[in-house]
């Protein structure tokens, strides 16, 4: 079932700007495109085969983001990652999804806490190093947080959230491809469906809690090990 559903969003009709910003987030949270890459608008229109408009609009949507500098003078390039920015969407993330956790707690949860092991038991056949299974990996991870705000009917909060977490997402992707980190996620998403099963608020509250902690803890390690890829 889940298969399925990440195989059917990816056939959702999108338009020629939806399809050049999503291709490019994706390069750019992935680091296929690393901060400080220059976007040429021209090469964009020939890659893409689409008109200025649509790459022009993309890229505004991801400079609202903050993902990339536009310059008209000098050019277009992909930013850097602000930590500022970072810890205000952790900080927007943990808010939100706290009470995501708090309502699954009080709601009869058969059904979402089935669904999420499903989702953990596919991460868990992913779970190597392989750069093609990382990809899947992170997808499965966002399905599981994108479930938990859905079965509270706000999936559009988890839109919101998703909409500023580009920063984080490349943070992840320098933290993410470590055996450890990727048992550390499996182990976190474990807790947080015990605790939403069990019904206990403190305990759906300290594993949220410990699973977000996991890459902000570790900015600033990162930031040593890939200066290069921070303002």
């Amino acid at each position: 079932m889940i298969k399925n559903y990440l195989e059917q969003s990816n056939d959702l009709p999108r338009t020629a700007v939806d399809r050049v910003y999503d291709d490019l987030l994706r390069r750019i949270v992935s680091l296929e495109l690393p901060p400080g890459s220059q976007l040429v608008r021209g090469e964009m229109c020939s890659e893409y085969k689409v008109s200025q408009t649509p790459v022009r609009e993309a890229l505004l949507r991801l400079e609202q983001v903050g993902l990339v500098n536009v310059k008209p003078q000098s050019g277009t390039e992909v930013s850097y990652i602000d930590v500022k920015q970072l810890e205000q969407s952790h900080f927007l993330r943990e808010a939100l999804e706290f009470e995501v956790v708090r309502q699954l707690t009080l709601i009869s949860n058969e059904g979402i806490v089935s669904q999420l092991r499903e989702i953990v038991a596919m991460q868990e056949q992913v779970s190597t190093a392989d750069s093609e299974d990382i990809i899947m990996f992170a997808k499965l991870d966002e399905l599981f947080h994108r479930s938990m705000f859905t079965a509270i009917g706000h999936e559009s909060l988890y839109k919101l959230v998703r909409s500023r977490s580009g920063h984080m997402d490349r943070v992840r992707r320098l933290h993410l491809p470590s055996e450890g980190k990727i048992r550390s996620v499996l182990a976190g998403h474990t807790a947080i469906i015990d605790a939403i099963a069990s019904g206990s608020q403190d305990k759906a509250f300290e594993a949220m809690r410990d699973h977000l902690a996991g890459t902000i803890s570790r900015v600033r390690i990162l930031q040593e090990e890939f200066p290069e890829y921070f303002c």
